[in-house]
């Protein structure tokens, strides 16, 4: 679904929009105050809707209600002001909101892009013939960090290029039409530019663990209502072991939250890498020794600095708590 994936990876800027969502599932009885949880939509946070249908919070004795964002950036500000506990979201999401205020820490990682952001090109054979070629991405989105990190690892500075601002929408269809040669995008519009006559020029899946999904929780809550946010990661790892083993289900339940169809949203969840309990513990690491996580969130941190997206770099050890995943 266009929307779905639009609404995970629009810009990264802190433009100031009303919050918005669509309230759903069950609210659970085991509590009196429910854990209020945000999810945009995107095929990364799907399990969710599994955890909801399945009822796998009774399970828990989990008490949340499920509230659905179209727009990323609301999620974002909506964790910001106090109206949501929980919140699915980007490590960049989290970077801009502590950047202004240390309000939210990030508590697990949900998945890695593996394949769905897409270098594509028409008579571009490697990185390096990039230098002085017109590219279209969007400025200050997910798919502009890739891009930066793919030029640095080529030798070569955005300044070698020449960026035209466009949506991953609009990029995508402005290379369809033959308007531009290079364009950095996802699914489903770099399948499309391919199937126009393009080539994969580089994928996410070049790149692993750059770009991160995770789930993020208040300072405050994870003060006040600690066990009821480890229960909710319980229930979302049991969600994960739902897909593994009732594919055919969970897959019928995810696509239909992403209104595209079981076939369309297997091509979309294999373009993503889901991570486990023990990945996470691996990746996080504890205080004393941080795992590979740290670095990816110093890389997003300088580069929305040098973006001019946040003000400051934020320490990884300020926005990271891995605690609950024992």
């Amino acid at each position: 679904m266009v929307a779905g994936i639009v609404s995970r990876r629009g810009a990264l800027g802190l433009l100031a929009g009303a919050t918005a969502g669509l309230t759903f599932g069950t609210k659970f009885s085991f509590a009196d105050a429910p854990l209020k949880v945000g999810i945009p939509i995107w095929v990364g946070w799907m399990p969710f809707w599994i955890m909801d249908e399945k009822k796998i919070g009774d399970k828990h004795k989990l008490n949340a209600v499920l509230t659905q964002f179209t727009v990323q950036t609301d999620a974002r500000q909506a964790l910001a002001a106090g109206s949501l506990d929980v919140c699915a979201l980007n490590t960049a999401d989290v970077l801009a909101i502590d950047a202004v205020s240390p309000v939210a820490k990030v508590i697990t990682l949900t998945n890695a892009s593996a394949g769905a952001d897409i270098i594509i090109a028409r008579g571009v054979d490697k990185v390096e013939d990039l230098k002085g070629k017109k590219v279209a991405l969007e400025i200050g989105s997910v798919s502009h960090f890739f891009f930066s990190k793919v030029l640095e690892k080529a030798g070569l500075k955005e300044s070698d290029v020449n960026i035209i601002n466009m949506s991953a929408q609009d990029a995508g269809a402005a290379f369809v039409a033959k308007a531009i040669d290079v364009s950095v995008t996802w699914e489903p519009f770099a399948s499309q530019g391919i199937a126009s006559g393009g080539t994969a020029l580089v994928t996410s899946k070049d790149t692993p663990n750059l770009i991160i999904d995770i789930i993020s929780a208040r300072n405050d809550i994870l003060k006040s209502r600690r066990e009821d946010v480890k229960r909710l990661l319980d229930a979302w790892y049991d969600a994960l072991e739902f897909v593994s083993t009732n594919k055919d289900e969970a897959f019928a339940i995810m696509a239909k939250h992403s209104d595209v169809k079981v076939d369309e949203f297997a091509g979309m969840w294999a373009g993503v890498k889901m991570y486990s309990r023990p990945e996470n513990i691996q990746l996080i690491g504890t205080p004393e020794k941080p795992g590979p996580y740290s670095e990816a969130v110093k890389a997003m941190s300088n580069f929305m600095v040098e973006a001019k997206l946040i003000p400051h770099n934020v320490e990884p050890s300020s926005m990271i708590d891995g605690t609950l995943l024992a």
